[in-house]
């Protein structure tokens, strides 16, 4: 449409005069199907080229989500084939270091006890002595 022919869109509807609507949309007269026809009609081509890419990518998306599954699938049948070894494997390391805890913690006790015992002193003997000798005899009667 051409510049000049842009107000021929909006005509009086009816006859000049006073009490006359000023104007009506040329387009409810002609239908904007029919003004935008060769507008629709040049996307056309664009249109489909942008299907058949749409096709084309969602085809490439489920390949690519196919795959993925068949490979997540061989991971899982893979761990799950292996899971027993590394149980097992890993029991073993936990029972050495169990072991290995233990032995440390009894070397240290029995550290720890002959450290006390060197440490006593000889006379605690000699008081435990007097104090079993005391509850005898009281035990006895005979003070």
């Amino acid at each position: 449409m051409r510049w000049q022919e842009i107000l021929d869109r909006f005509r009086p509807a009816t006859a000049p005069g006073g009490a006359a609507e000023s104007a009506a949309h040329a387009a409810a007269r002609t239908g904007i199907a029919v003004e935008l026809a060769p507008v629709f009609a040049a996307l056309d081509e664009d249109l489909a080229a942008a299907a058949a890419l749409a096709a084309s990518g969602e085809a490439g998306a489920e390949e690519r989500v196919a795959r993925a599954r068949a490979a997540g699938a061989e991971v899982i049948a893979a761990a799950r084939a292996e899971a027993p070894a590394r149980e097992a494997v890993a029991a073993t390391a936990v029972r050495e270091a169990a072991a290995t805890g233990d032995a440390r913690l009894l070397e240290e006790a029995q550290a720890r006890a002959h450290a006390l015992q060197a440490e006593r002193s000889p006379r605690i003997d000699e008081a435990a002595d007097a104090v079993v000798n005391r509850l005898v005899a009281g035990l006895r009667g005979t003070s």
